[in-house]
């Protein structure tokens, strides 16, 4: 029996899995505990916890159910919490071995050459360094050209947040290691180190047997054992406050072993005399994880912080009309109240998909209830003050290229009447993720054309910006590679010109979520349910994917300020800066093969799940741009915007 979690979420983006029991088929009686990690302990209201059993195939005979929290004064406690945790361990292992042999360990890339250790480090019995955290990490990796430095430097803006990667490699055991930093600016909160957890991890297709064992969850803990065998990497969110004056402030990185040496590093951060600018609509959203009626507000603030500002996903009310024949968007008031105080921003999308049934025949009943739902879920939006808003009816609709008119295949007959439909209520845009053959016949009635990021390329962009349409695009925010999450949101996305991207999926998983090799798919989430916070635990793909939407603003912040000086009449001063935004965006390849990667094409088609990757398309994968590209880029820019913006 499986047990799920109430926890808010959309669909199965949003199951919450907690556990299982039962399943040995003995008739015996005996009492089995499920751990439930904190951070999926919630609901909208923050108080009511609910959970379900599923997946219940014969008849089980529950005598009773403790619900009780770890710290709870119940006899035998302890002893049951340790029970608890021993059942989980036994269960998750025995699944583990189980699965193994079904896969294949494409082992760990060649790191490269290693520097020759300094005096220093073998003295304290280990070397730090510290890599972007857009690099990707393996248990063998070595520092990079410019990652070993005797100081540490981090650059932000006022509101930002940094996250600094620190990675230790021992040269002998030195047991439990911390590391803390400390910095002069009261304003600039430096929390606890969050250290990387490994697992084995799907590559490639989601539906792929090949699998590395890779840092993902970044989980929260005091500290960690550091062997010589695995390079272990910590990371600190540095967080500025929005009132901290520009200027510099001197900290330190300090590390602690408990049997090497220790190591304190000195630490400047600068904070750069401008703000980012935000785009006047959303820009980066995710994908199918909030849901009007029951959404996790921890959830949607973790995404705001990440610098998700919009959402697509089932934002509306339920789609069953009152006896008064009206839609009970009383229910989602709460949550699209709660969506303007996070700071999200118009457009928000609305999945009509639960509207269906109403699209496929055009009666003048069918067509009012689904243009009254689209009417009063519109003035719902607008109450809360959000203006545009798009209503998306269904998802990568494929023309039968067998028929003589494709554009009378069911699904696009379907899609062009509730696009017409959604169209006749004023204000009301539609939304709707495509394929350029789709898009060709759906471009009447539609606004906004979202590209699934493969089938992006000069030939199916030209036609939706000549057609005056929005260009948008989605695509997995998955994959182990934290590179990807930082180059599609930032420089790619500003190159490419889109009006929007959005991102799949935050946090949904095939069975346990600390094991990837089980389900008919990897896991599909760039957070973990957190065993001691309310908030999930992040992976290094979520911190990639803040610096990218950063990147974009860095990008967004210089070309207005080129825009205003050349209003303002300093074309010279405008001039340079230009040059220097090019320099930047001329490596960005806007035809998306970068951007994708050779997985992408799978993601996108389920009919390709079987096929395995060639090492020559992994390494192509694995290829990156400098270690030092991503952040020396930002640099580039960041000087660029201080002539513009000061009176320097």
């Amino acid at each position: 029996v499986q047990v799920y979690a109430g926890k808010g979420g959309c669909g199965f983006y949003g199951a919450g899995w907690v556990g299982q029991f039962g399943g040995a088929g003995d008739g015996a009686w005996k009492e089995e505990s499920v751990i439930i990690p904190r951070s999926m302990m919630r609901c909208q209201d923050g108080k009511t916890f609910r959970f379900a059993f599923t997946s219940i195939t014969a008849a089980v005979p529950v005598d009773s159910v403790l619900l009780a929290s770890a710290d709870a004064k119940l006899p035998e406690m302890a002893a049951r919490c340790e029970v608890a945790n021993a059942q989980v361990t036994t269960r998750r292992e025995a699944e583990r071995q189980r699965l193994l042999p079904q896969f294949r360990d494409l082992g760990l890339p060649e790191p490269g050459e290693s520097p020759a250790f300094t005096d220093a480090e073998k003295e304290r019995a280990f070397r730090v360094f510290f890599p972007p955290v857009s690099r990707q990490l393996f248990a063998n990796s070595v520092p990079f050209e410019g990652e070993l430095a005797e100081s540490v430097s981090v650059h932000a803006c006022p509101g930002q947040s940094e996250t600094l990667v620190v990675a230790v490699r021992a040269l002998r055991d030195l047991g439990h290691v911390t590391v803390r930093v400390s910095l002069d600016a009261a304003a600039v909160e430096a929390p606890a180190a969050r250290w990387a957890l490994y697992s084995e991890q799907r590559i490639g297709s989601s539906w792929g047997k090949d699998y590395r064992v890779c840092p993902e969850q970044l989980a929260a803990l005091p500290g960690v054992d550091v062997k010589p065998d695995r390079l272990e990497i910590a990371t600190v969110t540095l967080a500025v406050g929005q009132a901290v004056a520009a200027g510099q402030y001197r900290g330190t990185v300090d590390l602690t072993s408990a049997k090497g040496g220790n190591a304190s590093i000195p630490l400047t951060l600068t904070v750069y005399p401008f703000r980012l600018a935000d785009a006047p609509h959303g820009t980066h959203g995710q994908f199918y994880y909030a849901e009007g009626t029951d959404s996790n507000p921890l959830e949607l603030a973790d995404m705001r912080r990440h610098g998700m500002n919009t959402l697509v996903s089932s934002l509306g009310p339920w789609w069953v009309a009152r006896p008064d024949g009206h839609y009970d968007v009383d229910a989602v008031r709460p949550f699209v109240q709660m969506l303007k105080d996070l700071g999200y921003v118009s457009p928000l999308v609305v999945d009509t998909g639960n509207l269906g049934k109403f699209a496929e025949a055009d009666t003048p009943e069918n067509r009012a209830k689904y243009v009254g739902y689209v009417t009063e879920t519109l003035a719902a939006f607008r109450e809360a003050g959000f203006g545009d808003t798009a209503f998306f009816p269904v998802d990568e609709p494929h023309p039968d290229s067998k028929l003589a008119d494709p554009a009378q295949t069911p699904i696009i007959q379907k899609a062009l009447r509730a696009c017409t439909w959604i169209r006749e209520v004023p204000g009301a845009k539609t939304f709707i993720t495509s394929n350029p053959t789709a898009a060709r016949i759906l471009e009447p009635v539609l606004d906004d054309v979202c590209y699934n990021l493969a089938y992006i390329n000069e030939a199916n962009v030209s036609p939706v910006r000549a057609s005056g349409g929005t260009l948008m695009f989605y695509c997995p925010s998955i994959d182990v590679n934290p590179e990807y999450n930082r180059y599609r949101p930032g420089y790619y996305m500003f190159k490419l010109g889109a009006y929007a991207s959005y991102y799949f999926a935050y946090m949904e998983f095939a069975g346990d979520p600390w094991l990837d090799l089980d389900g008919p798919h990897r896991d599909w989430n760039v957070v973990y349910p957190s065993m001691t916070s309310p908030r999930h635990d992040p992976t290094l793909e979520w911190e990639a994917m803040r610096e990218g939407v950063d990147d974009y603003r860095y990008l967004a912040t210089l070309s207005e300020a080129i825009a205003s000086a050349r209003r303002a009449g300093r074309t010279e001063a405008a001039d340079k800066a230009q040059r220097i935004l090019d320099e930047v965006l001329a490596p960005i390849d806007t035809n998306g093969e970068k951007a994708g990667g050779p997985a992408i094409g799978i993601e996108a088609n389920v009919a390709l799940k079987d096929r395995q990757l060639s090492p020559e398309e992994l390494r192509r994968a694995q290829a990156q741009m400098a270690s030092s590209w991503y952040d020396d880029s930002r640099r580039k820019v960041a000087e660029a915007i201080i002539p513009l913006t000061t009176n320097r």
